[in-house]
């Protein structure tokens, strides 16, 4: 079983040694028929969009936000912004041509570029799980939204990863190990906690699982497992990590392999 990348590393994407890694994970990850209702229900959470000016945090390669410029229409506009200079590259050679209200810049969340009460609605799609500062970065989503205005926040909770196995200990502790190379792995599980400690009104939490094919599977779990089998944090040898993904491997083959993990859509609105 090869190593791929590590999502845990998407603040660092530009010094990545393939960052072209991440673009392609994020193109398999929206392929899911669940990012689908992920998207719905981050707009729902946003409320009425015609109009509005809406800023998307980690934008990445920016087929969300084409998708929020859609539903804001002409008379609306989209701040999109990254950390990364290699995901805002792709954003913009994926909307070249195209006539939708978007703007693509570097920010970071930590600390925006941008004056109190600037927009109508914010939306952060699996940013905050990232952050360094997880609570500074709420601050400044909240802090940048007119009163009246909302934010919608999704966020995954990495201890809800299951995976059908025959070893139930080994993977316990593999996808203990999964969960912990997360820098904020409880993300969503307290989304709905930190919006309302900022006094947010009309605050909605949505539950949302994911099933996962194989190959998204593997790619999201196989570097890091590898990486912590390596480093000694993974209490398996590397043959015993080997004989690990055999049934799943069998299970693919026979289509019977199950994992899934879930998150959450929170949204709010700024008194």
């Amino acid at each position: 079983m090869s190593a791929t990348g590590n999502i845990g590393n998407f603040t660092t994407v530009d010094t990545a040694p393939d960052s072209g890694w991440f673009i392609g994970f994020m193109d398999i990850a929206n392929a899911l028929p669940e990012y689908r209702v992920m998207k719905d229900e981050l707009a729902a959470a946003m409320g009425d969009l015609d109009g509005k000016t809406v800023l998307e945090v980690g934008c990445g390669t920016g087929d969300d936000a084409r998708e929020v410029a859609a539903l804001v229409g002409e008379g609306g506009k989209v701040v999109a912004t990254d950390l990364s200079t290699t995901m805002l590259e792709e954003a913009r050679r994926r909307s070249a041509g195209s006539t939708l209200p978007v703007e693509f810049r570097v920010a970071d969340l930590s600390g925006l570029d941008f004056p109190d009460d600037t927009f109508d609605a914010a939306r952060a799609k699996l940013v905050l799980m990232h952050c360094e500062d997880i609570e500074k970065g709420l601050d400044e989503l909240v802090r940048v939204v007119r009163p009246g205005g909302r934010i919608a926040v999704f966020d995954y909770d990495f201890d809800t990863t299951i995976v059908d196995h025959p070893d139930t200990e080994a993977t316990r502790r593999a996808m203990r190990c999964f969960s912990d190379g997360h820098r904020n792995k409880w993300s969503g599980r307290q989304l709905l906690r930190r919006m309302r400690a900022r006094g947010l009104q009309d605050v909605t939490i949505s539950p949302l699982t994911v099933v996962m094919p194989f190959g998204f599977f593997r790619t999201l779990a196989a570097g890091r497992l590898a990486n912590a089998q390596e480093s000694g944090q993974l209490g398996l040898t590397s043959e015993e990590l080997e004989q690990w993904w055999l049934p799943l491997l069998r299970a693919e083959e026979e289509g019977t392999f199950f994992a899934s993990f879930t998150g959450f859509v929170v949204g709010a609105a700024k008194p």
